[in-house]
């Protein structure tokens, strides 16, 4: 199969015209093997396909810096799972910290009700002992009185 292909003639004497010539399947493969081999002709065809600088170049460079933003963004978020997670042991241990204080108060509470319970028995035993006491003291003013006549 062969085409007809326009192309831009540069002769010696630096006029520029186009022209068309014969292009078959061959030589699109051999052009096509020219390119591999040659890296920066497909740099130049592409900059003359497309004008410089060829929308790619700028979207490849926007897509390089996401990646890079990306990259740093998953940095960040592995540092924030990290606090979290320690954030998180810490909390528990808190709340752990928390639930034997609770107990601790609630065995004080239990320990002062038993206190004030063994306080008033005190009271009322030191108030029957006050009773008594001046009971004595009256049988002995009683005896002390009838000793004397």
């Amino acid at each position: 199969m062969l085409f007809l292909v326009k192309v831009l003639v540069h002769d010696s004497s630096s006029l520029c015209y186009t022209d068309t010539v014969p292009f078959s399947a061959a030589d699109w493969q051999d052009f096509l093997h020219f390119l591999n081999e040659h890296p920066e002709w497909r740099k130049t065809l592409r900059d003359l396909l497309l004008g410089e600088p060829a929308p790619w170049t700028q979207l490849t460079r926007a897509v390089a810096e996401l990646a890079q933003a990306q990259e740093k963004s998953e940095e960040r978020l592995a540092t924030l799972t990290s606090a979290v997670h320690e954030l998180q042991v810490a909390v528990a241990s808190l709340a752990e910290a928390q639930r034997r204080t609770e107990e601790r108060l609630e065995a004080l509470a239990e320990a002062q009700r038993r206190t004030e319970e063994r306080l008033n028995l005190l009271e009322q035993r030191m108030a029957e002992l006050a009773e008594a006491q001046r009971r004595t003291e009256e049988r002995v003013e009683a005896l002390a009185e009838a000793q004397r006549r």
